[in-house]
């Protein structure tokens, strides 16, 4: 592949990311998992750690497993909407509540909560709706009624206390472990992007980090962030997008480049002039010994062909012949071949007028 054939791809390659950089920076989309800290959709909670950090909550996201790492039980745990809480993960938060640790967790079943409490309310889905205050605890000092979009209840609270409820059942609830407490969310809704600027909740999100400038830490390995850096930490999507460029880029190369086996010639291959050809055999035929004849044969041949391109009769004079050979462009060593006696007859020139008389023919 020449130079300009590799130049031709790294360009777009440039160009095209050159783009997605100005597109993201210029008009940044909003995205990332639902309940994460690090997510600006409107399902993320970007701007939850945002609230508590301006409210002078020192704010961390825990990267590390718990089982690694347990957070320290003056810390408030954040738990929204996680894909999947290991076993390990979950009998760690146990032992973080039995220390004193306060946790907030929120979003769809929570099955994961009965290996953290012991036993887990039963969750139900139900319609959005309005909740109101059901007892009047810390966890929900300054609120009045906040908007649950998503839906969802706790059907059985086992022995957990109903903090807030719509008409449909209670969607808020505190739970006792240890020294430790938790706060369980139906429906997470209020804590998300698009939610906490509606009714009261974000008075809610900071009533349930705890008093104080309570540190609060969002648990972000149930949302597949870990401490890798670089191409490592990237999500499973963007290698994804990242392999099918790299495919596309090599189907590009391959197709603009050379195949295998010699490179073939950009114009067909003539066969020789036939004046060459005509040269080489009088040369062969010349090292056989018989000069003479062969000259004088060449000679026999170029008249009878002058002739016939000329329209003159066999048996035309010297003259006619020679004006002859004067129009069609035969040049004076040429004529002299032709036109001498047999005897002496120059075979090379001969050979060339009959080469270029025949090459007239074609």
């Amino acid at each position: 592949m020449n130079g300009r054939a590799w130049r031709i791809p790294a360009a777009l390659l440039l160009v095209f990311a050159g783009a997605v950089v100005a597109i993201d920076r210029l008009a940044p989309e909003p995205g990332g998992p639902s309940g994460s800290s690090y997510a600006t959709a409107p399902d993320g909670a970007a701007a939850y750690a945002d609230l508590l950090s301006r409210a002078g909550h020192p704010v961390r996201r825990l990267r590390v497993p718990l089982a690694e790492r347990p957070p320290d039980p003056g810390t408030t745990l954040v738990v929204l909407d996680p894909g999947h809480v290991a076993g390990s993960e979950a009998r760690a938060i146990a032992r973080f509540l039995d220390a004193g640790g306060r946790l907030v967790a929120g979003g769809g079943p929570a099955r994961w909560l009965a290996a953290a409490l012991g036993s887990r309310p039963d969750w139900a889905p139900s319609q959005p709706g309005r909740a109101a205050v059901g007892l009047p605890l810390p966890e929900t000092a300054g609120v009045e009624a906040v908007t649950f979009a998503d839906g969802g209840r706790w059907a059985r609270p086992r022995g957990a206390l109903p903090l807030l409820a719509t008409e449909a059942g209670t969607t808020v609830a505190v739970a006792l472990r240890g020294r430790g407490r938790a706060i369980l969310l139906a429906d997470a809704s209020p804590l998300h992007n698009r939610g906490l600027a509606t009714d009261d909740a974000a008075a809610l999100g900071l009533a349930l980090a705890g008093g104080g400038r309570r540190p609060v830490a969002f648990l972000e390995t149930v949302h597949g962030y870990g401490t890798e850096t670089g191409v490592a930490a990237l999500p499973a999507r963007a290698l994804w997008v990242i392999a099918g460029l790299m495919l596309a880029a090599l189907a590009y190369l391959s197709s603009i480049a050379r195949r295998l086996g010699p490179p073939e010639d950009e114009e067909r291959a003539l066969a020789p002039p036939r004046r060459r050809y005509v040269e080489a055999v009088a040369r062969a035929l010349g090292a056989g010994g018989d000069e003479r004849g062969i000259a004088a044969a060449a000679a026999r041949a170029a008249r009878r062909r002058l002739a016939a391109r000329a329209g003159l009769p066999p048996a035309a004079g010297a003259a006619d012949l020679r004006d002859a050979a004067a129009r069609l462009g035969l040049d004076e060593s040429e004529r002299a071949a032709i036109l001498a006696p047999e005897d002496d007859a120059d075979a090379l020139a001969a050979g060339r007028a009959l080469a270029r008389l025949e090459a007239g023919r074609r």
